[in-house]
């Protein structure tokens, strides 16, 4: 039986019932001895469980003063639900969402008021509006639908205090880009470039990034985790982003793995794969 010492919230326990665990200010953090249980077995509807921290290793139950305690992780794993931890609040949330604390899916970091635009995820607010009002108030801005385009990023961010949306997408003919405020959905920023070269009224033939000539968001994904040797459910994406590299349109993919960070940039005419990094952290 191995024991460890470790740092227990009195507050935190095994609170299936709420999809919150939050800590209030007057908590007090003691540190308590309990035993790290490989041998219990963990069985949900006659399925045996095995849990893994965001490194991959296999956790097990804890066992303090008679009562059985799970990670985190494993209680989201349990609900299907994506663990967030807020760094100012010293706050785990377990939400149903498909984006200091170890084992969160996507961490908060603190100061930022509830998020940042360095890749971390960034959750909306009450009284804000959602990702797709976003995205149809700068279809509408646009005079398109959105059978008519491509997204390459859609997102809420924070950028110098302001949260709002980046939103980008594009047609055979132009890519758009827009900063759409989360609070009232005022569109604080717009552009649009022309795609050069592409088809109009039928003439000249398809140039990069037309939808004759793109191999598409999802398949630059594909060929970036072939690169890799992982699948989409072992990672977490930080960004997919369609962007102009030299006169070409190339497609900026980042993920995670753990502490391993993997970015690529790939020809969206051909999916030549034309940059690769990999940063084990």
């Amino acid at each position: 039986m191995l024991k460890k010492k470790v740092t227990l919230l009195a507050a935190l326990g095994l609170c299936l019932a709420g999809v919150i665990a939050g800590v209030s200010a007057a908590t007090v953090i003691q540190k308590v001895e309990s035993e790290l249980r490989p041998d219990f077995t963990i069985v949900v509807d006659g399925e045996v469980q095995t849990f893994k921290n965001a490194q991959g290793e296999t956790v097990y139950p804890m066992l303090y003063d008679g009562t059985t305690y799970l990670p985190v992780r494993a209680i989201g794993e349990l609900m299907g639900k994506t663990v967030y931890w807020y760094e100012d609040e010293k706050r785990v949330e377990l939400k149903t969402e498909q984006t200091t604390v170890t084992d969160a899916d996507v961490i908060v970091p603190g100061g930022t008021g509830g998020g940042s635009s360095s890749g971390q995820a960034v959750i909306p607010q009450e009284g804000e509006i959602t990702l797709e009002r976003a995205k149809e108030i700068a279809l509408e801005r646009a005079g398109l639908s959105e059978a008519d385009v491509t997204f390459t990023r859609e997102r809420l961010e924070v950028d110098d205090g302001v949260r709002e949306y980046d939103i980008e997408f594009y047609t055979s003919a132009a890519e758009y880009s827009a900063d759409i405020s989360a609070a009232d959905g005022t569109i604080r920023s717009w552009d649009v470039d022309e795609i050069r070269g592409a088809q109009s009224g039928g003439g000249g033939g398809a140039s990069a990034g037309t939808s004759g000539d793109d191999i598409g968001l999802d398949r630059a994904k594909e060929i970036a985790l072939e690169r890799a040797g992982l699948s989409e459910a072992d990672v977490t994406f930080t960004e997919t982003n369609l962007d102009r590299d030299d006169g070409r349109l190339v497609y900026e993919i980042e993920f995670r793995q753990g502490r391993t960070e993997y970015s690529a940039e790939i020809l969206a005419s051909d999916g030549t794969v034309v940059s690769w990094d990999v940063d084990y952290d």
